[in-house]
């Protein structure tokens, strides 16, 4: 833009010497005429150097892209009418002189503007190219549906001690049987059996003692023959021992019980029960003598967690309230036992307590964190806790929240209704015993460390493929992202300052690591033959719900398009060689006179 000013600058001085110079000249003999002609000289010269665009409206026939994708049998070819593409270089073996292959989805439909339909045969477009075309409407004609493992969810990072849960879809088109086994570290980790013809649910668990990164295998097995073999990348952290302060109201079984798991697990445990009205029972488990006579702020804060009964609390002098409040606003974790609804306490108020109906059947406790469900216990929960916009359910009973999480200044408190939960060690349910204390445990915990959750848009990351990573830190900080040594640019989401975007692009399947101010982050990466028949899935529905929301029309119409074009030069070169010409000829017939 500033070359063309200059240009034209330069050609306007040039004429005002010209327009000078003939103004001057003695003989005024078709002075007009040349005028006229240095200023087409010279506008002429200026449009051989700058180019002069023009818009055209251009009405074009109606145009249809078809694309061949994964899952089409090529035998069906002869069927599409008109040119085939294809989008994935994996297909150019079995495509080759049969469709032409399209290197990048969205140069070629900027490059074609007439396309005003697209047929897509097969598995479908990917997420990513779906964006690309731009509401064009899709006319889908899907493949089979896959058969294998579509659908598969598990946690990936799980605390010692924690059940590693794997659930999910198993489609099977044939009619033999197929054994689908979670092995890991040399064994057969739980199995179940697929019917033949069938979408089945399936669910494995298992306890992982061993700490660290490690890969189990989802394997479908049909006899002898191994019809896939899945990943399932887990991270197995170590479990940080907390400071807990336990204050009953008086002893009993839930303490007793609560006071030997937390022993066993070792947590550093003061524990306190009131004898009578000044006196109390106190021991240390796991850790040395503190005073917990008297409660105060400055012992709290050394403190991660402090867990009461709902009598207790309210037993308590009131600078000890006021110190507990002051302890959970900085950061103190609470847990409250409630024992009653009718309570005069404010906190607990808040909580909204209500009596539950007596059921006939007692229900199976849920734990929101896991798909996990807890044996029923002997008793039901006496009465439950009201929904509030401010509190997070963590177990339910039924549709009702019997435990819950608040946040309380920099702190968290649990409040939980159920007060029998050492009945399930009575009953041999130990694994169910510590799932329900180690997740209201990690509700309330104080933060000790800054969290930085790193998470990928995609869920299953693949090797030779653009990750992309949002990223949460505690503080607005530009973050140091490296990789191998490598820094990774980071750009800070624009609503909220703490998020960020960064993008990776792996080469090799396997763990991986990034490095956020120093804290290690491990991500698992996974290779273009692993959970095929999940992500053909994906991409079928993807493609059906968009053909739903942009349909194609039935009759194609006409496109207009508007087309730049540059005004051909020789124009401006023959007028410039006519205005120059005349202005050579008039002066040398000049000359002559």
């Amino acid at each position: 833009m500033a070359f063309n000013l200059y240009i034209w600058i330069a050609c306007l001085l040039l004429l005002c010497l010209l327009v000078y110079q003939e103004i001057k000249r003695p003989n005024k003999h078709w002075l007009g005429a040349r005028l006229f002609a240095s200023l087409l000289a010279v506008a002429m010269l200026a449009l051989l150097i700058v180019p002069i665009n023009v818009n055209q409206q251009s009405k074009q026939q109606p145009t249809q892209l078809n694309i061949i994708s994964a899952g089409y049998h090529a035998d069906g070819l002869a069927q599409i009418p008109h040119q085939k593409y294809f989008l994935e270089e994996a297909l150019a073996s079995t495509l080759k002189r049969k469709a032409n292959f399209i290197p990048d989805l969205a140069y070629h439909l900027a490059a074609h503007p007439e396309i005003n339909n697209i047929a897509v045969y097969g598995y479908g477009l990917t997420g990513e190219q779906l964006k690309q075309i731009k509401n064009i409407p899709l006319e889908f004609h899907p493949a089979e549906k896959p058969s294998g493992v579509i659908a598969c969810h598990w946690k990936d990072e799980l605390k010692e001690g924690e059940t590693l849960v794997v659930q999910g879809q198993y489609r099977h088109h044939r009619s033999k049987a197929v054994n689908l086994k979670l092995i890991g570290f040399g064994k057969t980790l739980d199995s179940t059996q697929i019917i033949g013809n069938s979408t089945t649910k399936f669910s494995f668990q298992h306890q992982i003692k061993q700490k660290g990164r490690s890969v189990l295998q989802l394997v479908a097995l049909q006899g002898k023959d191994t019809l896939s073999q899945e990943p399932i990348p887990v991270q197995t952290l170590a479990k940080t021992s907390l400071k807990i302060v336990v204050l009953g109201s008086s002893p009993g079984f839930e303490y007793n019980f609560l006071k030997k798991w937390l022993y066993e697990n070792q947590y550093a445990l003061a524990l306190r029960n009131r004898i009578s009205k000044d006196k109390y029972s106190i021991e240390f488990l796991n850790r040395s003598n503190i005073d917990i006579n008297r409660l105060s702020t400055q012992l709290l804060q050394k403190e991660d967690v402090l867990l009461l009964d709902q009598q207790e609390f309210e037993s308590i002098s009131a600078s000890e309230k006021q110190a507990i409040k002051q302890a959970v606003a900085q950061g103190l974790g609470l847990i409250i036992l409630a024992q009653e609804p009718n309570t005069t306490e404010p906190w607990l108020k808040s909580f909204n307590l209500a009596a539950i109906k007596k059921q006939e059947k007692i229900n199976q406790l849920q734990l929101t964190s896991s798909p996990i469900k807890l044996a029923a216990l002997p008793e039901q929960a006496p009465f439950s806790i009201g929904n509030r916009p401010d509190q997070q359910p963590l177990v339910l009973d039924g549709p009702s929240a019997i435990a819950v999480q608040k946040l309380y200044g920099k702190g968290k408190i649990v409040t939980t209704t159920l007060s029998n939960s050492y009945q399930w060690r009575l009953t041999g349910n130990q694994q169910d015993y510590a799932l329900y204390w180690s997740s209201l445990l990690e509700a309330a915990a104080r933060n000790t460390a800054p969290n930085y959750l790193l998470q990928t848009e995609s869920n299953i990351p693949r090797d030779m493929s653009k990750l992309n990573f949002s990223l949460s830190t505690p503080s607005a900080t530009i973050p140091a992202i490296t990789n191998q040594q490598q820094s990774l640019s980071s750009q800070q989401n624009m609503l909220f300052s703490n998020r960020w975007q960064f993008q990776y692009w792996p080469l090799q399947s396997g763990w991986h690591q990034v490095a956020v101010d120093g804290q290690k982050q491990h991500f698992f990466v996974f290779g273009k033959e692993n959970w095929q028949a999940l992500s053909a899935d994906q991409r079928i529905k993807q493609n059906i719900a968009y053909a739903l929301s942009h349909p194609s029309p039935k009759v194609l119409p006409q496109t207009t398009i508007i087309l730049k074009k540059t005004i051909s030069k020789w124009w401006f070169f023959i007028a410039f060689v006519l205005a120059t010409g005349f202005l050579w000829f008039e002066s040398r017939l000049y000359n002559q006179n």
